[in-house]
């Protein structure tokens, strides 16, 4: 008996100790979808600028021309904060003097009634000779940007009309692409995403998102897409030619997602995505996010109180409760076959009485007494051996897992302008 309860209790023990230490705390899915969606934001970007044009009478600036662009950001700090791609906002950036280079072009040749082939080849004249550019209006010595924000329709929704952020930094494309925007008034309370401390390891599970353009070609005019998660992997991490690290990626990142964030499976950001390349061929894509750790410094250099990570256990994961219930079920079994076992007979041979040889202690048959242990056909009796069934094994865990458009702008009808960043690959939110 003492041996029974004894195994019970130590079966007890194991299946608690399988219960209430099943493996680390890991985020549901689902829930880390659902807390990246609520700090999305569509960005719509417009540029503004004047473009000085080399007439055989003498250089004269263009009127104001624009050019737009439509990216993705995250909130950062609840406060307002919200982080981008650089060379979504960055007026310095060369591919982007190029864009305002090319509207003043096509406004030139529609003014003179000329074809494409006199504005493409203007256009190349304007890039290979860097024609100056300044902001609307005359203002100043780079173009003027405006940035205007909105989510997506549906519950999380929290910006819900086209609001004004102003830019407080941006980098350059090779100095990082990171930028800050800020939300001067927030409609009302905003969901920030914590920004990983841990450089990436290789082949961790990773989910970029953002508001692809080809979603938005197929969705209406009237609302905003809802943004993808394409899920993937680390890829490899990787310096580009100014020696800023980068996370190469595998999931697919399409021209629009630029400024979203690609997160871990605990949620937390571990890079603003960047830029893409693709073989010669045209087959495979490489996709790039920026630094992890650059970013939390450039944040936090930049007035931005990073956002705490979700604490493990913060009902994302099923064994804080069904741990203790299926020990609680365990010990309730365990018990009631201890206390079936007690009230259990003990079994052997039926007692007839004395009889048959002398000293009474004979079998009913006449014949010898059995020797202690044999049954009553004769085979030996097994000894005892502890009731109870083994502790469960653990159970495994649930599976892994629009509003009014803003104004649209037209699409270049030139080539492209062939001078890009100093490295392979282009940027795609614009």
């Amino acid at each position: 008996m003492n041996r029974t309860f004894k195994t019970a209790v130590v079966a007890l023990a194991a299946t608690l100790g399988l219960m209430t230490g099943a493996g680390p705390v890991t985020a549901d899915p689902v829930a880390v979808n659902e807390r990246v969606s609520k700090a999305l934001v569509f960005l719509l970007v417009q540029f503004t600028g004047q473009v000085q044009i080399p007439f055989t009478d003498g250089a004269a600036w263009s009127e104001d021309v624009s050019a737009g662009a439509l990216c993705t950001g995250y909130i950062v700090d609840p406060t307002g904060f919200v982080a981008t791609a650089g060379h979504c906002v960055n007026v310095s950036d060369d591919s982007l003097k190029n864009e305002i280079r090319e509207q003043a072009v096509i406004a030139l040749a529609k003014k003179q009634n000329r074809d494409a082939t006199w504005a493409s080849n203007i256009y190349r004249r304007a890039v290979s000779e860097a024609w100056p550019v300044r902001g609307a209006g005359g203002d100043g010595e780079k173009p003027t940007v405006s940035v205007k924000a909105k989510q997506a329709s549906g519950p999380n929704q929290v910006i819900r009309e086209w609001t004004t952020l102003q830019v407080v930094a941006s980098q350059a494309f090779r100095d990082g692409d990171n930028a800050i925007l800020k939300i001067n008034s927030a409609p009302g309370q905003l969901t920030a995403l914590p920004i990983a401390k841990d450089v990436p390891k290789t082949g961790e599970s990773i989910t970029s998102v953002g508001f692809p353009s080809q979603v938005r070609k197929v969705s209406d005019d009237i609302t905003l897409p809802q943004p993808s998660f394409k899920t993937g992997t680390v890829s490899s991490r990787q310096q580009n030619p100014s020696g800023v690290a980068q996370t190469e990626v595998s999931a697919t990142l399409g021209k629009g997602m630029s400024g979203g964030p690609t997160v871990n499976a605990a949620g937390e950001v571990i890079g603003t995505n960047s830029m893409k390349t693709v073989s010669s061929d045209e087959t495979s894509e490489f996709g790039f996010i920026t630094d992890n750790v650059a970013l939390r410094l450039y944040l936090q250099n930049n007035g931005v109180a990073l956002a705490a990570p979700e604490e493990e256990g913060s009902g994302l994961n099923m064994w804080i409760w069904l741990g203790p219930l299926i020990g609680l079920l365990a010990l309730i079994l365990i018990v009631g076959l201890v206390l079936g076992l007690r009230r259990k007979p003990k079994s052997g041979p039926p007692n007839f009485g004395g009889g048959g040889g002398p000293g009474g202690g004979g079998s009913p048959f006449g014949g010898p007494t059995a020797p202690q242990g044999i049954g009553q056909f004769g085979a030996p009796t097994p000894p005892a051996q502890p009731s109870g069934f083994p502790p469960p094994s653990p159970q495994p865990g649930f599976g892994t897992p629009p509003p009014q458009s803003g104004p649209s702008f037209g699409q270049p009808g030139f080539p492209p302008p062939g001078q890009q960043p100093g490295y392979p690959g282009s940027q795609f939110g614009r």
